[in-house]
């Protein structure tokens, strides 16, 4: 199991993973050492198949082990960075941007303009589906996009004068500790809502986040696995697709930023003290 870093849902889908395979499994983080020795330390173990959580990890898993079955597990848009092929199959955890406004409208029914966040690496193709959510939805979008971390700050200042709420996707540009101190203190600040993408933020402090069920992600790769020890050939295996998501409040974010915990909220989501 090789993980693009720390992050909380990394961990929850390979704990997910360890629970239901069962077997005796080798751990690795990109981070943790130099690429050359990360390969050989993995290629020593003559692997079945390399189970990649994050994007940077199953890049890393192909270009290094194309003849070893990849099973990529919390990958947003897999089909942009050609996951596919042969010796490839994962697991699909991607919310569709209406059920994720849906809900986080359900945690602030008055924000009607959101600032949203994202990366070259999301891009057109997110910006785009958010749109039409958007649009359906009765909400205005506002585009923070960021090419680099460094034009965070200006961007979220100026998008922040005209939005409602900010909203921070699971983009891989952004999606990391910095930007995400960053435009908790801008909500906190401003009182305006910031939306995440993990329950361990909203922990930390954002009002709201849609979580996928990444438990499930990393226990449906384990019967990827399986499969491909089985013989089967990974690329015959078709992408699973795990679309539960549940909606996660913070109930003091909710009062810091003067707001009320919604009932529907309450009745069908999880608040955290």
């Amino acid at each position: 199991v090789l993980r693009s870093r720390a992050l909380a849902p990394y961990d929850v889908a390979i704990s997910g993973f360890e629970a239901a395979y069962r077997e005796p499994v080798a751990r690795f983080t990109l981070a943790d050492t130099g690429a050359t020795a990360l390969r050989d330390r993995i290629a020593a173990l003559r692997p079945d198949a390399v189970v990649a959580v994050g994007l940077r990890a199953a890049l890393f898993a192909r270009e290094h082990f194309p003849r070893t079955p990849l099973v990529y597990c919390v990958v947003q848009d897999p089909e942009r960075y050609d996951l596919g092929g042969a010796w490839v199959t994962g697991v699909l955890t991607g919310i569709p941007p209406t059920v994720e406004l849906s809900m986080l409208r359900t945690a602030a029914p008055d924000v009607r303009r959101v600032a949203v966040f994202y990366g070259q690496a999301t891009g057109a193709v997110f910006a785009r589906a958010a749109h039409e959510a958007a649009r359906e939805l009765g909400i205005e979008l506002i585009d923070a996009p960021v090419a680099d971390l460094s034009e965070l700050a200006d961007r979220a200042r100026e998008a922040v004068k005209r939005a409602d709420a900010l909203w921070m996707p699971a983009d891989p540009t952004i999606a990391a500790s910095e930007p995400f101190q960053f435009l908790l203190k801008l909500s906190l600040e401003t009182r305006k809502p910031l939306f995440a993408f993990s329950d361990a933020l909203v922990r930390a402090g954002a009002l709201a986040a849609v979580v996928p069920d990444y438990a499930a992600a990393g226990a449906r790769a384990a019967e990827a696995v399986r499969r491909i020890q089985a013989g089967e050939r990974a690329g015959d295996i078709p992408a699973a697709t795990v679309r539960r998501a549940r909606l996660v409040l913070n109930s003091a974010t909710a009062r810091a930023l003067g707001r009320d915990v919604p009932l529907a909220v309450r009745r069908d989501g999880e608040v955290v003290p």
